[in-house]
């Protein structure tokens, strides 16, 4: 997995539709599982681009003519006129344009030579190919025979079939916490349906990356599935519930409706996210080249003191993922619905924590998507993985609100249920998250 950042190895399951439809058989995928390695031809062409290799130190592909530059500190005049000495135009500032880091074009057949021109130039900080990603293979999973215990709350309807909250003690953890009202968790992703029922009363102002507008509608259904894992509406008689049932949901599309994402946008929308009010940040992207682009935004987000959580990769293998693996990130993996770990799930020394990520029942958008079906149904990955612990930095955010987001990362760490080896481990990480001590356990009393 390394150029354009999309979703990370979403495995599709059995699917659950809402009680008014019927469910049908899925077809298994060619191939099965497998970790993303890179573009495909067919993925490029989605972007109306065409790969071309980056430079061999990156080991990536990338849009052609595209380089992403960021100008050292109080280098802005050198910068314009490094830019037109070098025919390159400006195609849109990253993050905030103080940082310096824009998103340059020029002829595909002058990229390389651009490219060592701006790394020999003292005014530039650093310049990379804008890297590419595509969706990964996908595949169908097992159904699930959740537990059918009935509880007080929630009363969605669709309760009984999300194994993953019973497994991680949801119920407690609410008697205790459902979120601030006035907390932001952004989903950072495909987008999401704004007009789903179980998510529509409570979006905040998003924003369009792909389209550069303010209507981040999800074309795919990856978004959507991800934000209602992380923050359904809750105890609304519809539907599935949220880790964090009482936030904001925040969505930024920066991927396609093909899953399809550029660095530039991928760390545009991270620092978007964070300079517009976003306290938790979920990622369930990512890749293994390590674009500094991307880097730079999640310090970015990191020093606006955001939590920022990241999906560990479905490769099976204990490769890194970014942006995952950059520090102060809170690296998820994936469990199952026997609490062992997922068999797709990525892992090594950089794995925070992990969490239910098989068969995980969510809203898909209310029309025709990437996903296989509509309104409500179960797909796998570290993908799902991820929005679960999102939610719940949110809860602790939201119990205590002064907490750090290093703070929040170490909290949900040392709060986590051990599991593998005694203590941390590479394939868990410190463990799989427990909502219900998370939330009831003091900040420094472990």
């Amino acid at each position: 997995m390394m150029m354009k950042y999309t979703f990370t190895g979403v495995i599709l399951s059995t699917l659950l539709l809402s009680a008014c439809q019927s469910a049908g058989p899925l077809l298994p995928q060619a191939g099965g599982l497998r970790p993303n390695t890179g573009l495909t031809s067919q993925s490029a062409a989605q972007l109306n681009r065409t790969p071309v290799k980056a430079s061999q130190h990156l080991q990536a592909e990338a849009i052609p003519g595209e380089l992403i530059v960021r100008f050292k500190p109080g280098m802005a005049a050198a910068s314009q006129n490094t830019l037109r000495s070098l025919n390159l135009s400006t195609v849109q500032s990253i993050g905030n344009p103080a940082l310096g880091i824009q998103l340059v074009r020029t002829a595909p057949a002058n990229q390389a030579q651009a490219l060592q021109a701006l790394r020999s130039n003292p005014a530039v900080a650093y310049a990379e190919p804008n890297g590419i990603m595509s969706i990964p293979q996908v595949m169908p999973g097992r159904a699930t025979n959740a537990p059918r215990t009935p509880v007080a709350y929630p009363n969605d309807i669709m309760f009984k079939d999300q194994y993953a909250h019973k497994m991680t003690d949801s119920v407690k953890g609410w008697e205790i916490q459902k979120g601030r009202p006035d907390l932001v968790l952004a989903i950072v992703d495909t987008g999401v349906d704004l007009k789903h029922p179980d998510l529509s009363a409570k979006l905040t102002k998003g924003y369009d990356m792909v389209d550069k507008d303010e209507e981040p509608m999800d074309g795919q259904g990856h978004g959507t599935h991800c934000a209602s894992i992380a923050a359904s509406l809750t105890n609304n008689e519809i539907g599935v519930a949220g880790y964090a049932p009482n936030v904001k949901v925040m969505p930024v599309r920066v991927l396609d409706n093909r899953g399809s994402g550029s660095w530039a946008d991928v760390a545009d929308g991270i620092m978007w996210a964070a300079d517009n009010g976003a306290q938790v940040i979920s990622l369930s992207l990512g890749g293994g080249s390590d674009a500094k682009v991307v880097a730079d935004a999640v310090a970015h987000a990191l020093s606006k003191d955001a939590v920022v959580v990241a999906a560990t990769g479905n490769g099976a293998s204990n490769r890194k993922s970014y942006p995952a693996a950059y520090p102060g990130v809170v690296a998820v993996g994936a469990t199952d619905n026997q609490d062992q770990r997922a068999r797709f799930s990525q892992y090594g020394e950089w794995v925070s924590v992990t969490a239910p990520g098989v068969d995980i029942l969510a809203a898909f958008p209310t029309y025709a998507s990437g996903m296989p079906g509509k309104d409500y149904g179960a797909i796998s990955g570290t993908s799902m993985a991820t929005p679960a612990v999102a939610g719940l930095a949110a809860l602790v955010r939201s119990q205590y609100p002064q907490l750090k987001q290093a703070d929040v990362k170490k909290h949900m760490e040392l709060t986590s249920d051990d599991q593998g080896d005694k203590g941390f481990d590479i394939y868990y990480g410190h463990g799989r998250i427990n909502v219900a001590r998370a939330l009831a356990t003091p900040p420094g009393r472990f």
